[in-house]
């Protein structure tokens, strides 16, 4: 096993910005189920945090946002976070309007997804609630998923769950995609560096693009998921609980010189990052620098020398924190 496998790291967050929390937390709970976990304020620094998931059917949470029981519970979570990042705007200035990534030549993060039961259905209930669309699920080339927009305007995904699945809940988050320079090499980069295993890879070399699913699989699931190019594969990935990220290669970006996609973390910004916990931050940042992997802020950079934050191949941010993380009293205050 490997200096970097050993130290267990596991997606924790995709950390979006966000205009108003009142508005984004109400959205996603009232129309996706998720539960609130957190909240962290950092007054001098002008930001705060809010934690929200889909919880498995018949775990309940009753740890109050915003104490240090929380703070706990979300920095050792074993599942993934929605991260919202509001930067509290000064007086008199403009309402932040994200960059929801699909939009040239601002392109980078494409969306989050949402499995359920019957796209259709849920499209309809969303609409009489008052939820804009992106897409709907007859609309289009691809038939029977659709796209709905937040209260920022990211597009969420909506898939149907495969008809094999035991998963108790309306919804569950399913999917983080980000659009990257070279799919392969991007694959072999979360496997080897951030213990990610990949699930699916569909090809569609017609309309010049592949995706490749990554998933953070238990010993048990590794052992019993199907071949990553079978049919089976499909139905394997609409049935778990958990996340995938997909990495969705356009072909012939990997040839392309510098950067291809906006990473959400310059004018206009979205998108900020997806991060990891691990057991032992200082010796995983050094594994991965001593085998040349970029930094975007390494751990005894900048004031918050609690975390860093390292780069894919594709240049978009990877926060590192280490798993029970207690972030110092001096920046909460």
């Amino acid at each position: 096993m490997s200096v970097f496998h050993k130290l267990r790291p596991q997606w924790q967050q995709t950390m979006l910005r966000i205009a108003s929390p009142e508005a984004t937390i109400k959205y996603y709970k009232e129309h996706f189920g998720c539960t609130l976990l957190d909240e962290i304020h950092f007054p001098k620094m002008n930001f705060s945090l809010y934690f929200m998931a889909t919880l498995p059917g018949g775990v309940d949470y009753n740890l109050k946002p915003g104490t240090k029981e929380a703070h706990d519970y979300v920095w050792n979570f074993k599942g993934v976070t929605l991260e919202f990042t509001h930067n509290h705007p000064a007086e008199g200035a403009e309402p932040f309007k994200a960059n929801n990534g699909n939009v040239e030549p601002h392109r980078g993060f494409g969306h989050i997804a949402m499995l359920c039961n019957d796209v259709y259905k849920t499209c309809e209930d969303l609409e009489a609630k008052g939820v804009g669309f992106q897409k709907k699920p007859d609309e289009g080339r691809m038939k029977g998923l659709a796209f709905c927009l937040d209260p920022d305007g990211y597009w969420i995904e909506l898939v149907k769950r495969s008809e094999k699945h035991n998963l108790k809940t309306d919804y569950n988050l399913a999917q983080t995609m980000i659009r990257v320079k070279d799919g392969k090499a991007s694959a072999t980069f979360y496997e080897k560096y951030f213990g990610m295993t990949l699930i699916r890879a569909s090809h569609y070399p017609e309309a010049k693009f592949s995706n490749y699913f990554m998933a953070q699989l238990d010993d048990e699931q590794k052992k019993t998921m199907p071949d990553p190019s079978s049919p089976e594969a499909k139905d394997f990935l609409m049935s778990l609980h958990d996340p995938i990220l997909e990495l969705t290669h356009n072909h012939g970006t990997e040839t392309q010189e510098g950067p291809v996609y906006h990473t959400g973390n310059t004018d206009p910004k979205g998108f900020g990052h997806i991060g990891f916990l691990v057991d032992n931050i200082k010796e995983f940042c050094a594994a991965l620098e001593a085998d040349g992997v970029a930094f975007q802020k390494r751990l005894d950079e900048g004031s918050m020398n609690m975390l860093a934050f390292a780069k894919d191949p594709t240049g978009y941010w990877i926060e590192v924190v280490e798993r029970g993380m207690v972030i110092p009293e001096k920046f909460l205050e």
